[in-house]
């Protein structure tokens, strides 16, 4: 990186890229800029409006992070201009360290936010995988090797959703469906337990091994 002065004897000019840390992610006119710090100027009270740069952004749309309150990132300067800066990174530094090390193989890629949300892609040849869980541990999981999707909250139950076309819901409690209707389609409907209705029509003789007759019903 280079310092010059611009020919006709103007202000100095900053050519390559430099780090700053950021004050201020509130824009006054809501141009979705933020104000920076540069700590390698003498003068430390000197700060500037940046536009950030991200791979979207179009009106009322895009791809929206923004940085941390007090986190790195690095700058550069359109034209050289000090006055015109655009972040076009966040960088870790020794206080600020990535959520996952690297390994040789690289296949994991993670979007990780302050809370402990946790976006996850796992490249591993054969094992691929996107997990989205919570910090409090709620999770999808989206296996491609077992071709299964399994949604679980943090006290155990779930929903698994198999590649054979079967789907399995575990629960540690009550699981009630409140709809205007509700229609089974299947040729057989299994029940382990006691079935227990208020008002049963049947448009088909209904066989059991055993009967007990109610209110009104004649032997």
């Amino acid at each position: 990186m280079t310092n010059q002065y611009a020919p006709d004897g103007g202000r100095q000019r900053y050519f390559g890229v430099y780090p700053a840390i950021v004050l201020n992610i509130v824009d006054p006119e809501n141009l979705g800029r933020v104000s920076v710090s540069f700590p390698w100027l003498s003068d430390a009270n000197v700060e500037a409006w940046s536009t950030l740069t991200t791979p979207y952004a179009d009106d009322e749309q895009g791809l929206q992070i923004m940085p941390e309150v007090g986190s790195q990132v690095i700058v550069a300067f359109e034209a050289g201009n000090l006055r015109r800066p655009y972040i076009i990174g966040s960088c870790w530094n020794g206080s600020a360290v990535p959520p996952e090390q690297p390994q040789d193989a690289n296949n994991i890629r993670t979007l990780k936010t302050r809370s402990g949300s946790e976006l996850t892609f796992d490249d591993t040849d054969g094992a691929a995988k996107i997990t989205l869980k919570t910090a409090g541990g709620h999770e999808l999981l989206l296996d491609e090797a077992s071709s299964a999707i399994t949604l679980t909250h943090s006290s155990g139950h779930k929903i698994e959703f198999s590649a054979s076309g079967a789907i399995e819901i575990t629960a540690n409690s009550t699981v009630e469906l409140n709809a205007a209707a509700f229609n089974v389609h299947a040729p057989v409907a299994n029940f382990d337990g006691i079935i227990n209705c208020t008002t049963m029509i049947a448009s088909a003789a209904v066989v059991s091994p055993s009967y007990t007759p109610g209110v009104g019903n004649l032997w």
